[in-house]
């Protein structure tokens, strides 16, 4: 997924020079014998440092299709000045800066990305998941739904520390899961300047946080070493709806939606009293959170909507692992995304999702029946002063005005999908980007800079890389495709030849050859005083950065949406499903300044059908009767 501090840094002369705040993961001891989740890690490759040439080249490639060929030889000067220059110096640092490390970029991406990202995390760069919801007693009813989240939630997570998670292999490529120990026990903290992320032994804090009418509740997952049973859990469940019948008098919750700095300001406010400071602490140091809302969404908008970000009260944002369960039981996920992409959450949710498909209502519910219990609750306290309830109340205030800002709608088609696609012989991720790519143009008429994720765990310690969407190839398909005197013909080669362009160039990213975080890497070896390239501060460098459209694929079939925040205000954002027999884009963007979602979710619709009528008459034309 495309992460805003790439958007952030596009229009820095030179990267500013921050020293990592992450607090590193530590070798918790456990008992017990270890199991094979990191067996690979030792034979991963290191992200490589591209050859120079290559990237400046490919560079010069992608940023062909906006200019006219007076710019393009332009730009071209200044690239080729560049490579016979200063960019062998920068190199050849990278190079050595690259040497001893696992992976050179590691070094700097979460923090530049992420942890230095000051605006709110929501909607900011978190990430959400709607899953699909069931039609049986568990999937509409909000305790039940809540215990099987979190009694399968629980199993993974004992996978994860006991190491018994079985490692990605993709194709034969074994995948780097270093994420994975930044799932649970885990938290982002406001710091001054950049924020941190705190671990904690998971041995020592054998407990999730349930939030309800915007209070906080520690209930443990075992106990004398067992687990809860499902019963145990759905009398947590069943003892927090006791005990609350109006929401806390104060949110705590919604102070992390709010602007980092002012959040750092806030905590240490709180921070004044010891009562504050350890509900805190119970907060950061939690497996994860499961929040219960008195909703009832009913359309997919809705649902995106609780899951996304709900009213930003009854929430902890910080948390990388955190549940929504509405009141009609519909459920969701958000992910904190500083120390991880949405690939390892994918994993974990599909797991927990395909153990819930199996659950036996019937059965679920004569155990609850017959294991009744009334639990205690321990519901977290607050010192509240007079600063910190002007603080909340400023922060409600500026969430309910962000998201009233925010405009975003659902493409859903159940016309096609991945099934469909294949027949046409193409990758159904090249076929969903260049229908965006098509939508776009005929919204606006223009071919704009795209970005699409490309994962690189391959490497030791990888997260992702820029795939550039657009190439000379997309845009003559988009031309020809909106040619009312182009033929079928004509705009099936088009077509045939941007998607295999886009698979090679996705594939390139994804082996670590992409552009932008080379070439990221090559500003931040520049030393104070130095001067600036003018490769880097020709204009075209920083549109080509300019991401009008942010986009990325997760594969599941367990969710009905997924989605995140555009990346500049005159842009989208585009979260994609490819599944089986329909595909889904969540659409959002900026109100007031031209764009609207409703108006690309037409152009998706419109592009969709004639893509399939199109392509179904050329590759799969009707077969001749007998």
């Amino acid at each position: 997924m495309l992460t805003r501090g790439t958007q952030l840094l596009r229009n820095t002369t030179t990267a500013t020079k921050l020293m990592p705040t992450v607090i590193r993961q530590k070798n918790f001891s456990t008992s017990g014998p270890r199991g094979d989740l990191y067996k690979y890690q030792k034979d991963l490759p290191k992200l490589p440092v591209p050859p120079l040439n290559d990237t400046v080249t490919k560079y010069l490639k992608s940023v062909e299709p906006y200019l006219t060929p007076e710019q393009l030889a332009e730009t071209t000067a200044k690239a080729q000045a560049f490579v016979k220059g200063q960019g062998e110096q920068l190199q050849s640092r990278l190079q050595k800066f690259a040497a001893d490390k696992d992976n050179w970029l590691a070094e700097w991406w979460d923090d530049y990305a992420y942890l230095a990202y000051r605006d709110p995390v929501v909607p900011g760069v978190s990430y959400f998941f709607s899953h699909k919801d069931l039609t049986n007693a568990i999937g509409q009813d909000q305790l039940l739904k809540a215990t099987v989240l979190t009694y399968h939630t629980i199993n993974f997570m004992y996978e994860v520390n006991t190491e018994n998670l079985e490692p990605e292999v993709i194709k034969g490529n074994p995948f780097c899961m270093n994420a994975f120990r930044y799932m649970f026990n885990n938290s982002r903290v406001p710091a001054e300047g950049a924020d941190v992320t705190k671990l904690f032994d998971p041995a020592q804090h054998q407990y999730f946080v349930v939030a309800y009418k915007n209070n906080f509740y520690k209930v443990p997952h075992t106990v004398n070493g067992q687990r809860l049973t499902k019963a145990q859990l759905y009398n947590h469940f069943q003892a927090i709806k006791n005990s609350a019948s109006q929401p806390a008098e104060v949110a705590i919750g919604a102070l992390t939606s709010m602007n980092r700095d002012e959040l750092w300001v806030a905590y240490q406010n709180l921070l004044v009293s010891p009562i504050n400071e350890a509900s805190l602490e119970t907060i950061h140091a939690s497996a994860f959170i499961i929040c219960l809302d008195d909703t009832y969404p009913v359309t997919i908008e809705d649902k995106s909507k609780m899951c996304w970000h709900g009213d930003g009260k009854n929430r902890w944002f910080d948390k990388p692992v955190e549940y929504f369960v509405a009141a009609n039981g519909n459920s969701g996920f958000l992910g904190e995304h500083s120390k991880m992409d949405a690939t390892p959450t994918v994993q974990m949710n599909n797991y927990v999702y395909d153990q819930i498909k199996k659950e036996d209502p019937a059965k679920l519910i004569a155990e609850i029946q017959g294991n009744f219990n009334r639990e205690s609750v321990e519901k977290l306290q607050w010192d509240i002063n007079s600063q910190t309830r002007a603080t909340v109340a400023k922060a409600e205030l500026d969430f309910a005005a962000t998201l009233a800002s925010l405009d975003h709608e659902t493409f859903q088609f159940y016309g096609y999908g991945k099934n469909q696609i294949k027949k046409f012989k193409t990758s159904p991720d090249a076929y969903v980007q260049m229908m965006m790519q098509l939508a776009y143009y005929k919204l606006t008429g223009k071919v704009r800079p795209t970005y699409e994720s490309a994962a690189t765990r391959k490497y030791l310690n990888g997260r992702t890389e820029t795939g550039r969407v657009v190439s000379n190839e997309s845009k003559a398909f988009v031309e020809t495709w909106c040619d009312p005197n182009a033929t079928n013909e004509e705009k099936t080669a088009k077509f045939q030849a941007a998607a295999k362009q886009h698979v090679a160039y996705l594939s390139a990213a994804a082996d670590g050859h992409g552009v932008d975080r080379h070439l990221f890497g090559l500003k931040n070896m520049l030393q104070p005083g130095e001067p600036v390239p003018e490769f880097f501060t020709d204009p075209v460098f920083n549109y080509s950065q300019t991401w009008y459209i942010s986009s990325s694929q997760i594969p599941s079939e367990n969710f009905q949406a997924w989605g995140w925040q555009q990346v500049i205000d005159d842009g989208f954002g585009l979260g994609y499903l490819v599944n089986a027999d329909w595909l889904h884009v969540h659409i959002s963007c900026r109100r007031g300044n031209g764009l609207s979602s409703a108006d690309l979710k037409a152009r998706l619709t419109e592009s969709a059908i004639e893509m399939k009528q199109v392509l179904s008459s050329v590759l799969e034309p009707p077969k001749a009767k007998i």
